[in-house]
């Protein structure tokens, strides 16, 4: 996850990057997403600006993160960064439970201790249909994590 930040964060210092001759399927997937997304590394990694309803507070807080390395998809989204993030044993009780909860994605703290959530696609089987339905379960799921460090 932290070499995922790492590259993501150029794209937030860079400008878009050309994908012509670009063959991932991935990519296919996200330029027909409808979201604004910047190129971090064509064909590889990519930032939907605007997929998420979590408040954007900085860093990579509330953007859609999307990367492909070899035959592994990732989706995810940093929910609350660590200076921000007030960790209590009901909390991460509580956070533990939504990992339970909720289906096929994972709530953690990266390396950075930054909350994250996340999705992981097999790139060999993935439809659109399942990139849709992914992006739509990670949309509704990190709203319901930022929902459960606001209580």
């Amino acid at each position: 996850m932290r070499r995922l930040c790492l590259l993501l964060l150029l794209a937030c210092s860079l400008p878009a990057l050309a994908e012509d001759g670009c063959k991932s399927k991935l990519q296919e997937f996200v330029n027909r997403s409808g979201f604004t997304v910047k190129v971090a590394r064509p064909c590889q990694v990519w930032v939907a600006i605007d997929a998420l309803s979590i408040p954007r507070e900085g860093g990579l807080q509330g953007m859609l993160l999307i990367a492909q390395e070899g035959e592994l998809g990732i989706l995810g989204t940093v929910v609350q960064t660590k200076a921000k993030l007030s960790l209590s044993a009901e909390l991460m009780t509580r956070l533990l439970q939504m990992n339970n909860e909720i289906e096929f994605a994972k709530v953690g703290l990266d390396s950075d201790g930054d909350l994250f959530i996340r999705a992981e696609l097999r790139m060999n089987t993935l439809t659109e249909e399942e990139f849709k339905a992914t992006v739509k379960n990670l949309t509704e799921a990190s709203a319901k994590v930022y929902a459960a460090l606001k209580k």
